[in-house]
């Protein structure tokens, strides 16, 4: 499985305007009016633009922030932010908390793992009875066409491999403990400005693009720069969203 470097990305992550706004997770209410107060862990929380968002929805609740990302270049940004936050830098097969989080989160992370199952085995130790596991995640099965995939397929296939289809996630989720899984699922179509992806992919801030080596990455920019000589202006695209919350199942009494 290929990896992506980002103290290179982290110089550029947040440059792109689209990873700095979350809504309002209304489940962090959910869990605050059943507990009084909780725990809230994201896990892969790269620059904690998640963290600062909730932050600011719920700066008046007793809510104990934990942010863990494997990237220490990453995890400076989010330090840079002054949040309410204590940060880790700890893979998630290192996840060592034990049965006190409220709500875990992964966002767009969870293809990075080496060991996907060690994963779900440690976020389900660190969850209290009841506790709420959340995932978020594009779904390269259903996207083929996305533009990054059109201009360098090469991903597309890596991503086969790092990317665990829904039903094969809900099956292992179920098996390491978790009850009231529920799957959302998001796809939109439309047409873009070549010219413009055209700068997005030289910006090469997208993992799919960070973890090739050169040679394939610039087949990429050759296969678009022909396409812009060509005279071609709009790209088709799409995107799906695959979001997974489950519970971790309250002990028999």
């Amino acid at each position: 499985m290929l990896k992506t470097n980002y103290t290179k990305v982290s110089k550029v992550y947040d440059k792109n305007s689209t990873r700095k706004t979350f809504a309002k997770d209304e489940d962090i209410g959910t869990l605050l009016a059943e507990n009084g107060k909780i725990t809230v862990l994201d896990l892969g929380c790269g620059t904690g633009n998640w963290l600062d968002c909730q932050q600011q929805y719920y700066e008046d609740d007793s809510i104990t922030w934990i942010g863990l990302d494997a990237s220490a270049a990453m995890l400076q940004k989010a330090k840079e932010k002054n949040l309410h936050t204590e940060f880790q830098v700890k893979k998630a097969e290192e996840l060592d908390f034990k049965e006190c989080i409220g709500l875990l989160v992964c966002n767009f992370a969870f293809h990075h793992f080496e060991d996907k199952n060690r994963a779900l085995e440690r976020i389900h130790a660190a969850l209290s009875a009841n506790g709420m596991f959340k995932y978020r995640n594009i779904e390269p099965e259903s996207m083929k066409d996305w533009w990054v995939y059109q201009f360098c397929p090469e991903a597309y296939y890596e991503d086969m491999h790092r990317f665990w289809p829904k039903d094969l996630l809900s099956y292992e989720l179920q098996k390491h403990g978790f009850c009231s899984v529920t799957i959302k699922r998001e796809y939109y179509e439309s047409s873009k400005p070549l010219e413009a992806l055209y700068e997005l992919y030289k910006q090469r801030d997208i993992s799919q693009l960070a973890m090739m080596d050169d040679a394939i990455y610039s087949k990429g920019m050759e296969r678009m720069e022909s396409a812009l000589q060509a005279g071609k202006t709009e790209c088709r695209d799409c995107i799906a969203f695959l979001d997974i919350a489950c519970r971790k199942a309250r002990q028999a009494t």
